[in-house]
């Protein structure tokens, strides 16, 4: 059974299910879409209503604890994650016939889980994927989750404040941030739990075991300026990967958000992404392309 939050989840922060426009025609292409930590299903609707009127049906569904504040991961753990997108690809099995896989951050690792699984995979798309630790002083978890339950980075000198008041507004924009009332609050909300940033690491970990035995075909999108995700990082996992049908779309200017309508370039993305499975699927609006030689465009 799908994961029940027992907690608030705002309507477009939960699980969705976008099926294909019905003059889409009877080949059933499915995308299954995997959130990374501390994200939620809305930051992939946008495109996956625009794969929607494109004839494929997209899937996402909602990690154990995330769709609320961060703090709500605390006692939640990988395993439970892995559970949650392994029965997502099940559902989806029954809608339709060929599959792709798309992840963002900490969902490329999810999706490279379920790649590895199941090889007939048509093809896995990577935006941002998470190949290690954004800070090292973040690995200290393995040890600290045992003797700390909370880290409050608006109380801390290195932590990107933005970053972290971000995670709230994306949950409740019409919140003030600059308001001096709200300040002992906004500490509070955006606290991490250490334990959850801990089973993050160890996903890390997990991910660069999996990615030199991925063997579908892979496009991997990156920003340039990714708070998140390091872009020499992404380049190190590309040049792990095995498959010869690999290709990497690097935007200098670009954050960790390449999907999203914020970012002036979540078009070319969707574009790109909608070639790829044109490109990958049975059936469809295939192009008579060369095998792509492996190349990245991350120069």
């Amino acid at each position: 059974m799908p994961f029940q939050p027992t907690y608030h989840v705002p309507p477009e922060r939960q699980a969705y299910t976008i099926f294909a426009a019905p003059e889409s025609g009877p080949e059933r292409i499915g995308m299954l879409m995997l959130h990374g930590f501390m994200g939620s299903p809305a930051s992939s609707r946008p495109m996956a209503s625009f794969l929607a009127e494109h004839g494929i049906t997209v899937h996402c569904p909602l990690l154990p604890g995330h769709g609320n504040l961060p703090h709500q991961i605390h006692g939640y753990n990988r395993h439970q994650w892995l559970a949650e997108v392994e029965e997502a690809l099940a559902y989806l099995r029954k809608q339709c016939d060929q599959i792709f896989l798309t992840g963002h951050s900490m969902g490329a690792i999810l999706g490279a889980h379920l790649a590895t699984l199941n090889p007939d995979i048509c093809g896995f798309i990577m935006l941002a994927p998470l190949y290690d630790l954004p800070d090292w002083r973040i690995k200290v978890v393995a040890i600290g989750r045992y003797f700390m339950k909370w880290f409050y980075p608006l109380k801390s000198k290195h932590a990107d404040r933005k970053i972290f008041l971000g995670r709230v507004l994306d949950y409740d924009p019409t919140i003030n941030v600059n308001d001096p009332k709200l300040q002992d609050w906004l500490v509070e909300a955006s606290r991490l739990p250490l334990d959850a940033l801990d089973e993050m690491r160890k996903m890390a970990a997990m991910g660069r075991k999996l990615w030199p035995k991925l063997r579908v075909p892979v496009l991997i999108f990156q920003g340039g300026s990714d708070p998140a995700v390091n872009a020499g990082n992404t380049e190190k996992l590309f040049q792990k990967l095995q498959t010869p049908d690999k290709e990497m779309k690097f935007f200098p200017q670009v954050g960790h958000e390449l999907m999203r309508p914020v970012e002036p370039i979540h078009r070319k993305v969707w574009q790109k992404v909608l070639e790829f499975i044109e490109d990958h699927s049975e059936s469809g609006t295939k192009r008579e392309r060369p095998l792509l030689s492996g190349g990245s465009l991350l120069k």
